[in-house]
């Protein structure tokens, strides 16, 4: 069983994990800020969810910035 403490934790954990995604995509994460990152991803399948679908956007916009400058030059 697990504890309301606990539960509240694992739901804070979530929202300092999702927080970190941008800066984790940008690389500017601090190496202590990277492992826990980085532990907390590996055993969170709703915040590996939210990773990847920010990686999707973040992938998206990068193209569409590519080809949005490709056709002004």
């Amino acid at each position: 069983m697990t504890s309301i403490s606990a539960v509240r934790v694992d739901r804070q954990e979530c929202r300092s994990t999702r927080a970190a995604i941008p800066g984790y995509l940008d690389r500017r994460l601090e190496p202590r800020s990277l492992r826990r990152f980085e532990t907390h991803i590996d055993q969170c399948p709703g915040c590996i969810r939210a990773f990847i679908d920010v990686r999707q956007v973040a992938w998206a916009r990068r193209n569409a910035d590519a080809r949005r400058l490709g056709r002004v030059s």
